[in-house]
C-alpha cells in the first residue's frame, strides 16, 4: 500500500508571496515540536524527497520511499546532494512492518494519505511503525486551496468500502477524476473524444500503478471522519492528540495521532 511517486513536499497552487516553502517546514514543526522532543527521538518520515521535515540539525529522522536517493534524483532531475537519503527503500504492496524492521518514537507524512487508495489500512500499517506513546504526524492537502477544489469530498463510506476491498490501486473513477481537474490536456480530451479518454483511463487502471489524490478533504471532513474510524474501532490502539486547521495562506492542514496500545489492525 503506497503512492507510486514522491509525494507533493510544496503548495500545489500559488499563494501568498509572502509564504516560501520553507514556512510549509516551520508550520509543520510548530506542531510536531509540542508532541515529541526532536533531539533525542528517533523518527521516521515517509516521501521527504528534497524537503525532509526534520531536518540532520533539528532531530533524529529516517527517511522511507519507494525509489532511492539516486533514482529519485534521476526521475525528477534534482541534484543528489538535495535529497534526503533513503534508509528504507519500500516495495509497494508489501506490509510497513516487514519491510522496516525498527519501532519509531513518531513517523511523517506530508502530503501522504490523499495518494493512498486505503487511508485505513495504511493508518493500521503505520501505528504498527511506533512504539506505544508514539506519534504520527500528517501534513494534508486542504482541497479548498489546491486544484481539487470542485472535486467531491472523499466520504466516510467511501473510506471504508476502500478499505473492505483492501485497495492497492486508485479506483478507475478517482483515476478519471484526478485527471480532469489537474491536467488541462486530459480535460481536454475527456471533452472531445470521451471514448479515448476513457480507454486511457481503463488502461491506467488495469495497470494498476497511477498516481493520483485518491482522497481528497477539507479539514473538518478528515477530522470527523478519524473520530468516526477511531470511535468505530477501525483504528485500534490510536487516538487523535492534535488538529491544525487550514490556516488560509498554506494549502494544508495536520492532525496527529498517539498509539496508546497494541492491537490488531482493523
Amino acid at each position: 500500500m503506497w503512492w507510486s511517486r514522491r509525494a507533493e513536499q510544496q503548495p500545489d497552487v500559488p499563494v501568498e508571496p509572502a509564504i516560501v516553502r520553507a514556512d510549509y517546514r516551520t508550520a509543520r514543526l510548530e506542531l510536531l515540536r509540542g508532541l515529541v522532543a526532536l533531539e533525542r527521538d528517533q523518527g521516521l518520515e515517509l516521501g521527504a524527497f528534497d524537503f525532509p521535515t526534520v531536518e540532520a540539525g533539528v532531530g533524529r529522522c529516517e527517511i522511507a520511499d519507494t525509489r532511492s536517493a539516486a533514482e529519485l534524483s534521476r526521475l525528477f532531475g534534482i541534484a543528489l546532494e538535495s535529497i534526503a537519503p533513503v534508509t528504507y527503500v519500500l516495495e509497494r504492496g508489501r506490509p510497513l512492518a516487514e519491510q522496516i524492521p525498527r519501532r519509531f518514537d513518531y513517523v511523517v507524512l506530508c502530503h501522504v494519505l490523499e495518494h493512498i487508495p486505503d487511508p485505513v489500512g495504511f493508518l493500521n500499517e503505520i501505528a504498527q511503525l511506533l512504539r506505544v506513546g508514539g506519534i504520527a504526524f500528517l501534513a494534508i492537502p486542504d482541497k479548498r486551496r489546491t486544484l481539487d477544489a470542485t472535486r467531491p469530498s472523499t466520504t466516510i463510506d467511501h473510506l471504508l468500502a476502500s478499505h473492505y476491498q483492501r485497495a492497492r490501486a486508485p479506483a478507475l473513477a478517482q483515476l478519471m477524476e484526478f485527471a480532469r481537474t489537474w491536467s488541462d490536456t486530459w480535460k481536454t480530451l475527456a471533452a472531445e473524444s470521451p471514448r479515448e479518454f476513457y480507454a486511457w483511463a481503463v488502461r491506467e487502471f488495469e495497470a494498476g500503478h497511477g498516481d493520483v489524490h485518491c482522497n481528497v478533504w477539507q479539514d473538518v471532513e478528515l477530522f470527523a471522519q478519524l473520530d468516526y474510524l477511531i470511535g468505530g474501532g477501525f483504528l485500534p490502539g490510536l487516538e487523535v492528540c492534535a488538529r491544525g486547521e487550514n490556516r488560509g495562506a498554506y494549502n494544508e492542514f495536520y492532525v496527529a495521532l498517539r498509539k496508546v496500545g497494541d492491537a490488531g489492525a482493523g
